[in-house]
């Protein structure tokens, strides 16, 4: 067993370095911009509040349309029969987590006449909000991880999530697409929902809810943790009742703070759903009318989602097998059986969900994107690797490590050369020659 000592809270100095590592992974790596259908639908919600005022997305959408070179037209999107105004596909909370940023970024630019609402400095104002959150949400991770494991496997599991998976592509190169954002509202509820759990009071419980609430305001897909984690609350507090371990009042006090926090912050969507639909508890339009994709009554592209040609998740980010892997392990021991049970559920729950969707594979993507959310759970199962008490074993996982690192990089290069199609099948031998052979000789030549 790893001794008790290297395992603690991070000291100053780690979180000066931790601090300083991701600010020059972001310098070197930040290249913002506003793009893709979900860029600009997470994004108009600023566009149209600071310039127009309101939430009448027309203008907004007809400006996109012009200057994209996208086959999809948001003005094909519907429109509610009851307000007469456009629909989005996406929620508001991306919007809400940028406004510090954006906000002044824009009323700079007002007083100067350039009001582009895709200006530049706007879009680098978004990018760099995306990173800023993001990165928040890997120091929260990492200092988790400390707790239970020394710095090497914890900043190991932190260094995967980033060079291993999609995740380090949407928080550093498509900031505006929002992953980033959701990614730190997950690890934050998770880690939340876990202190709640232990040391259950009005203000933690409130406090869950709140973030709860935060995640299906980003990304809609992501309520599955509203399920997970706010259900597993809901559980925990009827079967301490049933078992007279807790009181009925105290119960009732720790669900009203649970309830109370999750339906303030979503206030916010509430009032989109009524602007736009005419209805708070409408829900989001564009997927209940099907035109952000159908979804079947059974997970029928099970297979296809998890290691098809086409972005299948295990086959493109073999990390997210390995660190389920050990998620799993996990489960042994008690002080992580709580983040590893809601860890597994939530992965299962997210690929039931895509695998039933007629779009699993995520569009032109890097890898499939609609896991990001899984990644805070699944960074418990990569440090178990790393952090195994056989010298032999430790080194073989770090050995695994590095070479998922390579692989996925070497997939990130073929995917912004255009070295693969973006959205069809490519096949897998094709993808490891240019792997092994084409990118290196890429690499060299420039």
């Amino acid at each position: 067993m790893i001794p008790q000592s290297s395992t603690a809270r991070p000291t100053r100095r780690e979180w000066l370095a931790a601090v300083a590592l991701l600010a020059l992974l972001g310098a070197c790596a930040l290249r913002p911009s506003i793009r893709g259908n979900d860029g600009h639908g997470h994004y108009v919600y600023l566009a149209s509040l600071l310039g127009d005022g309101d939430l009448d997305f027309a203008d907004d959408y007809r400006d996109f349309d012009a200057r994209r070179q996208y086959s999809y037209r948001f003005a094909d999107l519907p429109v509610s029969d009851r307000t007469g105004r456009p629909s989005n596909r996406y929620g508001i909370g991306a919007a809400l987590l940028w406004a510090p940023l954006v906000v002044p970024v824009w009323l700079v630019l007002a007083r100067t006449g350039d009001v582009n609402p895709l200006h530049p400095a706007l879009a680098g104002a978004v990018g760099m909000a995306t990173l800023l959150w993001g990165s928040l949400g890997l120091l929260l991770l990492y200092a988790r991880l400390r707790r239970r494991w020394p710095v090497a496997p914890a900043a190991g599991a932190i260094l995967a999530l980033l060079l291993a998976t999609p995740l380090g592509f949407y928080l550093y190169a498509h900031g505006s697409m929002s992953h980033g954002v959701g990614f730190f509202a997950v690890a934050a509820a998770l880690l939340l929902f876990e202190r709640a759990w232990r040391s259950p009071c009005p203000r933690s419980y409130g406090a869950c809810g709140a973030l709860l609430a935060l995640i299906p305001m980003i990304r809609f897909q992501d309520a599955v943790w509203v399920l997970i984690l706010g259900g597993g609350l809901a559980l925990k507090m009827a079967w301490e009742v049933r078992g007279g371990r807790v009181s009925a009042g105290k119960a009732l006090l720790h669900a009203a703070a649970l309830a109370a926090g999750f339906l303030l912050a979503f206030l916010p969507q509430m009032f989109v759903w009524r602007t736009l639909y005419g209805s708070l508890l409408s829900g989001p339009m564009p997927y209940l009318t099907g035109s952000a994709g159908a979804f079947s009554p059974w997970p029928r592209h099970l297979l296809q989602v998890l290691v098809s040609e086409r972005a299948g998740v295990l086959a493109w980010h073999p990390l997210i097998l390995f660190a389920l892997a050990g998620l799993a392990a996990t489960l042994r021991d008690p002080r992580l059986r709580l983040i590893s049970a809601a860890g597994l559920t939530g992965f299962l729950l997210t690929l039931l969900l895509v695998a039933s969707w007629s779009i699993w594979w995520a569009g032109a993507s890097f890898g499939n994107r609609f896991f990001i959310g899984t990644l805070p759970a699944l960074a418990f199962g990569a440090a178990w690797w790393l952090a195994r008490p056989v010298p032999a074993a430790r080194r073989a996982a770090w050995l695994v490590l590095g070479l998922l690192i390579v692989w996925n990089l070497g997939l990130l290069v073929q995917y912004a050369a255009e070295m693969v199609p973006r959205e069809d099948p490519v096949p897998w031998s094709q993808v490891i020659r240019q792997n092994l052979i084409d990118v290196p000789q890429r690499i060299l030549n420039r």
